[in-house]
C-alpha cells in the first residue's frame, strides 16, 4: 500500500444537510415574496418588499451553508484547514505534535506544543467512513513527515 503525499477533505453529511436546508429557506423565502402582495393582511407590500424579501432570504440561506465551507488540504510540507469562517490557516508539520481524533469529541484535531489543538472541521465524525479515510491519510502523511525529518 502506497502512502498518499497529498489529501484533502471536507465535510459531507453537514454539507449535504446544510445545502438542503439552504435551499429550502431560499424556496420558502420567494415564496412569500411572490405572495406578499396578495395576502397582505391589509397592510401595502410593493415590489421593492419583495425584492428585499428575496435579499433576506439569500442572506438567510447564505448563513445556512456556512456548515458546508470547512476545508481540509494536507502534504507532506503542511497542513492547510479552513473553518466555518475566516481565511485558510497553515500550519507546518513541525509544528504539529500529533493527529488525533478521541471518541468524545465531533471534530479531528491536531496538537500543537503547549496542549493546544487546533480543531479539523473538515473531518467529523457524523461522516463515518470518510472521516476514517480521511483520517488514516492524514496520520500517514504526519508519519512520512516525521520519517522526512
Amino acid at each position: 500500500m502506497t502512502e498518499p503525499t497529498a489529501m484533502s477533505a471536507r465535510p459531507v453529511r453537514t454539507a449535504r444537510i446544510a445545502n438542503a436546508s439552504a435551499a429550502f429557506a431560499l424556496v420558502v423565502f420567494i415564496v412569500v415574496a411572490l405572495l406578499m402582495r396578495r395576502d397582505n393582511a391589509g397592510a401595502y407590500f410593493g415590489h421593492t418588499d419583495q425584492v428585499f424579501t428575496v435579499i433576506i432570504g439569500l442572506i438567510v440561506a447564505g448563513g445556512l451553508r456556512l456548515p458546508a465551507r470547512p476545508r481540509m488540504t494536507a502534504d507532506l510540507e503542511s497542513v492547510r484547514t479552513r473553518g466555518y469562517l475566516g481565511d485558510w490557516r497553515t500550519i507546518p508539520w513541525a509544528a504539529i505534535v500529533a493527529v488525533e481524533f478521541p471518541s468524545n469529541v465531533r471534530f479531528a484535531r491536531l496538537r500543537l506544543p503547549g496542549e493546544e489543538t487546533l480543531a479539523v472541521y473538515a473531518i467529523q465524525r457524523m461522516d463515518r467512513e470518510y472521516a476514517v479515510a480521511a483520517m488514516r491519510d492524514l496520520r500517514a502523511l504526519f508519519a512520512a513527515s516525521r520519517a522526512a525529518a
